[in-house]
């Protein structure tokens, strides 16, 4: 299990946190969340890369490509999918957990003094063929601003290999579960480092 470090950088003081699955490295101050009733949560993918397949173009190429070779015209369908997950049920799953571990009531429409924005860097699908199967993983920016000011971020956040959803059959439900994860995992730590 690797070691979740919680490097908060408030008057050069520096923190170590709890052990968890991902690495977590705080730069800024958390402490205007305290007593937040909520933030806007926006979903980026900017430099997106996937699994073994470096750039996300590279990935989506591949299997538009495979999909096509079994049922042709079926891979910009697949990419269509690929590309609707990300706002219909990744975005969903993390916001429910986000919600569910700080209190907030958080919705898509929420509008909020704080704004969430999560860069997804790294995507790692996962794999499921019956007799074997793989976690989906996850590395994530999160920068978080005043809403009416995303010049400067309050706080920049890393979560390195968020991993989840071994087991499950489709692509989108594993990663579901990673982000599922995700929002756990950050729920639990702005709770704890708000209040400092």
């Amino acid at each position: 299990m690797k070691k979740l470090v919680a490097g908060l950088l408030m008057t050069g003081l520096l923190f170590v946190g709890l052990n968890v699955n991902a690495q977590t490295i705080v730069k800024g101050n958390l402490s205007a969340l305290k007593g937040a009733t909520g933030v806007n949560v926006v979903f980026t993918y900017n430099g997106l890369t996937v699994g073994k397949e470096g750039k996300e173009e590279n990935y989506l190429k591949r299997k538009k490509q495979e999909k096509d070779s079994k049922e042709p015209g079926s891979g910009d369908k697949w990419i269509e999918q690929w590309n609707a997950d990300k706002e219909k049920r990744y975005k969903p799953k993390f916001i429910q957990l986000l919600s569910k571990y700080t209190e907030w009531q958080l919705n898509e429409d929420t509008k909020e003094k704080y704004t969430m924005v999560v860069n997804t860097t790294f995507l790692e699908p996962g794999y499921y063929v019956g007799v074997s199967a793989g976690h989906a993983r996850l590395n994530l920016e999160i920068s978080i601003y005043e809403a009416d000011n995303m010049n400067k971020a309050l706080c920049r956040i890393t979560m390195e290999d968020v991993k989840a959803g071994k087991g499950q059959f489709d692509t989108a439900s594993r990663v579901s579960e990673a982000y599922a994860k995700a929002g756990k995992m950050i729920a639990k730590f702005i709770m704890k480092n708000s209040k400092k």
